[in-house]
């Protein structure tokens, strides 16, 4: 379980090829500085991103990212969904940002099925296929949870980085099809983990995508929240 809260809370230009994710660099000048526009107008979030490090979180700011000690998220790892469940009976009303990591099939099915889960993350883990199929993605939409992907598989080895970016193009697609929103986060907990912005903008573009849509779906996920919690009663907001 990553659980991260506020303080006074609960607790080159070479060509970068198809299976590697670069820098931007060299890119046609008016493209790239539309593409900086798009972020700098942007309220821009890591939504699970851990903020115990001060010096994470300055860099992340110093990158363009949102305060991430501005927001709380949960993100909940079990290999049964009744216990994802409890905890987020027991934890809705306490956090803007509340992710499942997947993996077995009743676990991505459950969480998609559940409104009060904003983020499903990592469908395929431990799995040969994607996870993620026909009928996750249409309940995904119906319930307004979002498929997370999540940048450090990327830092991993050649072999499982082309892996990876296959399975995210398949992902997409499906999102793409069946109206599902989709984010991006790079789960850092070094500094050499972040990337800039525009970065994962680009990685998501190379794929086929708008890379615009990852970011505004974590500002509209972050703001949606935010009044559920600053309702005055915010009991009963996250119905299941």
């Amino acid at each position: 379980v990553l659980a991260r809260k506020r303080s006074g809370r609960h607790s080159h230009q070479t060509e970068t090829p198809a299976n590697k994710v670069g820098p931007l660099t060299c890119r046609n000048p008016l493209f790239l500085f539309l593409e900086l526009f798009q972020v700098s107008i942007l309220k821009l979030y890591d939504l699970c991103l851990k903020d115990e490090d001060e010096e994470l979180v300055s860099k992340a700011r110093e990158l363009g990212w949102q305060d991430p000690s501005e927001y709380d998220t949960l993100v909940l790892e079990e290999a049964e969904w009744g216990k994802i469940k409890r905890q987020v009976d027991q934890n809705r009303e306490e956090y803007h940002v509340v992710g499942v990591k997947g993996g077995g099939q009743k676990i991505n099915r459950e969480a998609v099925s559940d409104p009060r889960i904003d983020l499903l993350i990592h469908p395929g883990r431990d799995r040969k296929d994607s996870g993620f199929d026909r009928g996750t993605a249409q309940l995904a939409a119906q319930n307004n949870v979002s498929l997370c992907l999540d940048f450090s598989r990327i830092l991993e080895e050649d072999k499982q980085r082309t892996h990876v970016l296959s399975e995210w193009r398949k992902n997409l697609g499906l999102c793409k099809k069946y109206n599902a929103d989709f984010t991006v986060s790079t789960f850092a907990t070094k500094e050499y983990e972040l990337r800039h912005p525009r970065d994962l903008m680009s990685m998501i573009e190379s794929l086929g995508f708008p890379g615009r849509e990852a970011f505004d779906t974590s500002e509209t996920i972050i703001e949606k929240n935010r009044r559920k919690l600053d309702s005055d009663s915010p009991s009963g907001v996250w119905e299941r």
